[in-house]
């Protein structure tokens, strides 16, 4: 799902907005708000997760969706409806080349991740529940891609949907007190639904181990507090949640070891020279990257922030990074503390028609 061709790329971010732009207009209700309490319990002074390198950064609002998982690595990616509709409205982009930045280039597959994700829903038979029963404030929905399930994050009447689903042909799989999760034969879909989210997912014919029903029940289950979120468990990841920048588009990848393997820095990875993909190789030796893309909507100039983390300082490897990121930014900024290196470039109007 990572390869995704340029030739569709604005086709998708058309769809996905369109699709918002109509649920839009029928929300009326107030966004939801989330716990930003952590953990953090290592006592070596030289490891990534010391309590004394302190971070007070807030979680991102949907922190509280992210569930926990039995994988070393994880990843999720974010975007705000603003951001996607500024990308949108960017008349030079369709005549541009895809960025070859990974600061720019990771966040701006995210977008398109998500908005195919959002023309899927445009698509199913659960597309009216969803949008009847939306009770999220304009521009408070946030959307969320992780563990193989997409996540629309804000209010929602949850009793209505259910109604509705099950109106619509939906069976219930599971059902508890504060969510339920339904699926369709028709077109396999899986649906979630708690006060807080409208997740769902399908199977996907290239990880067989992949069961879109348990996935989409941790989805709404960690929604619903049925279980905790992954940053609730994981020192390492509620840290680096912290460090990272809120709204706009985020792209996040996390491993629970010293650092990330072979296999996470090339997962997905496609081959043809066409196409739109993840470019993880700078952070070789890390254990943690979150990058967030944010798009002015005056001339779609862009400032790009990451946060990269290792196990200890002395797996630090900036002159890495530095060769790598920002090439394409008109300025760009490295600084290490401790275990970690941020970085800040800012980008101009042109970034994405390069």
């Amino acid at each position: 799902m990572t390869d995704l061709r340029r030739r569709n790329a604005l086709q998708l971010l058309g769809g996905g907005m369109a699709f918002l732009a109509g649920c839009s207009e029928t929300s009326d209700g107030n966004g939801t708000e989330t716990d930003d309490t952590g953990s953090n319990d290592s006592n070596d002074p030289n490891d990534s997760n010391d309590p004394n390198d302190t971070i007070e950064g807030d979680l991102p609002s949907y922190a509280s969706v992210l569930p926990t998982t039995e994988r070393s690595t994880y990843f999720y990616g974010a975007i705000d409806v603003e951001t996607m509709s500024t990308l949108l409205e960017d008349e030079g982009a369709e005549a541009g080349a895809e960025p070859t930045d990974p600061l720019v280039g990771n966040p701006v597959v995210v977008a398109l991740l998500c908005s195919f994700g959002l023309q899927q829903l445009g698509s199913s038979a659960g597309r009216s529940a969803y949008t009847d029963h939306n009770e999220t404030a304009d521009g408070e929905e946030q959307f969320v891609y992780a563990d193989g399930v997409y996540a629309l994050v804000g209010s929602y009447d949850r009793d209505g949907l259910a109604t509705a689903l099950e109106a619509a042909g939906y069976t219930a799989e599971r059902e508890a007190d504060a969510y339920a999760v339904y699926t369709d034969a028709e077109s396999d879909e899986v649906v979630g639904i708690s006060a807080g989210v409208y997740a769902y997912s399908y199977p996907n014919g290239d990880e067989s181990d992949f069961d879109p029903i348990a996935a989409v029940e941790r989805t709404v289950a960690t929604a619903a507090g049925d279980r905790p979120p992954k940053h609730e468990v994981d020192d390492g990841f509620d840290r680096l949640l912290r460090a990272g920048e809120n709204g706009g588009i985020t792209s996040c990848l996390y491993t629970d070891a010293d650092e990330f393997d072979a296999d996470a820095l090339s997962s997905d990875r496609a081959t043809d020279e066409d196409s739109l993909q993840f470019a993880f190789d700078a952070f070789e030796g890390a254990n943690g990257v979150s990058q967030h893309l944010a798009v002015t909507d005056a001339d779609a100039a862009a400032t790009a922030t990451a946060v990269v983390t290792y196990r200890s300082e002395d797996r630090v490897d900036q002159g890495r990074l530095e060769s790598a990121l920002g090439t394409e930014a008109e300025t760009v900024e490295f600084a290490t503390v401790g275990s970690r290196v941020e970085i800040d470039a800012e980008y101009g109007g042109e970034f994405a028609r390069e």
